[in-house]
């Protein structure tokens, strides 16, 4: 026995491990095995304490068509999107958003920003902005939605949801004992030649986005600014302008400049148990002489909804249950030049809501559209969808 301690001695000492007959309490500060690495990050530490992750998910079915000829009909796992919020200290916070489109498709990183808080009235905030382009483009969460696809003159027109990556300031001031005012402030990347570049049909702004690093260096101003005289009642303005193209090189012009510029009112009001809500926006496109006619230098749209509550408390196994029923008018033309290049479009809606972060849709589309060439076809669609926050 005593010749088998000496050689597991012996032993521990060519391994570098403490004789048991030697051995002391271990008396070395705690550290990680790399300091920094995979299993030394601040969130290990506070496991869910400071950070929080949510999200909603979204399916479709569908069946359109146009002139009588079927366009759609199927299936869609629409998107599933990821939510995570954390307070990292009392004046530091980070939110992000990750977007899985069409079944993963498309993976997109909708928001990632800082916001570093100084007072109510100011907020510093940077990353990959959602763009206060009209109210929409910052609310347009699918159970929050009313209606199974999003407004025209956001989708078509100002392309949401609208992202940038762009820095700047944000903040509240209170009016009277209900009332504010708010605002957001930024400078971002703005939109990219692709709105022509890629637009075959026309200009379209949508295909100008995804401009992750500044393609002109020469970054666009987007703000909006509501007011708000209580709960029932908000107005906002709001604007984007920029440079699309690249009109510098090396310091040496190779082109001359060329702005976008779009300007958006949208409202929200509830009176009477109806909600009343709508946004309209005008852009106007500084296009090369060349392509003028060829490209809209001008375009428009809008949308009105109305909404109505009812049904609550008609199951009793569901105290939080209710319906609602609702309309919504969408007008785009995205040439104003032409007397074609537009979508009229009409949408009913019946909605289903067993909580309120779920809601199940019926909705019956009818619109007529118009091409360039002002040759007329005529929609109808039928919706129904479910989507709820998790």
């Amino acid at each position: 026995m005593k010749h088998l301690h000496r050689i597991l001695g012996l032993a521990g000492v060519a391994l570098g491990l403490p004789s048991t007959a030697t051995a002391q309490p271990d008396t070395l500060p705690a550290r990680p095995f790399v300091p920094g690495g995979a299993f030394d990050k601040p969130y290990l530490t506070r496991l869910m304490g400071r950070a929080a992750i949510g999200g909603y998910i979204e399916a479709h079915a569908r069946l359109s068509r146009t002139d009588g000829v079927v366009e759609e009909r199927g299936f869609e796992a629409r998107r599933f999107n990821l939510f995570t919020a954390t307070q990292v200290s009392d004046l530091i916070r980070v939110g992000a958003e990750l977007e899985f489109e069409e079944g993963a498709e498309e993976i997109t990183l909708e928001f990632a920003t800082i916001d570093f808080s100084i007072h109510r009235a100011l907020r510093f905030r940077a990353g990959m902005l959602l763009s206060p382009l009209g109210r929409f483009n910052l609310s347009h969460d699918s159970p929050l939605n009313e209606f199974t696809d999003r407004p025209l003159v956001s989708t078509e027109l100002l392309g949401t949801a609208l992202s940038e990556p762009g820095l700047g300031a944000l903040g509240v001031f209170p009016v009277g004992r209900t009332g504010r005012i708010t605002y957001e402030l930024y400078a971002v990347n703005g939109f990219t030649d692709g709105l022509i570049r890629n637009a075959a049909e026309g200009t379209r702004l949508p295909l100008g986005r995804g401009n992750v690093e500044d393609n002109n260096r020469s970054p666009a101003v987007v703000g909006r600014v509501t007011w708000s005289p209580d709960l029932d009642l908000e107005i906002g303005l709001s604007g984007h302008h920029g440079a699309y193209n690249v009109f510098e090189q090396d310091g040496l012009p190779i082109d001359q400049r060329r702005d976008v510029t779009i300007a958006v009112v949208d409202f929200d009001v509830a009176r009477r148990g109806f909600r009343l809500s709508g946004e309209a926006a005008v852009a106007q496109v500084d296009i090369p002489a060349p392509l003028r006619g060829l490209f809209a230098e001008g375009q428009r749209g809008l949308y009105v909804e109305v909404l109505r509550d009812f049904g609550a408390g008609w199951i009793p196994t569901m105290p939080n249950a209710h319906f609602s029923a609702g309309a919504r008018f969408d007008l785009v033309d995205l040439d104003t030049d032409l007397p074609g290049d537009n979508t009229r479009q009409l949408t009913l809606g019946v909605n289903f809501r067993p909580t309120p972060d779920s809601v199940f849709k019926m909705n019956y589309v009818r619109g007529r559209n118009r091409d360039r060439f002002n040759h007329a076809s005529q929609q109808v669609g039928f919706q129904l969808s479910l989507a709820t926050y998790f």
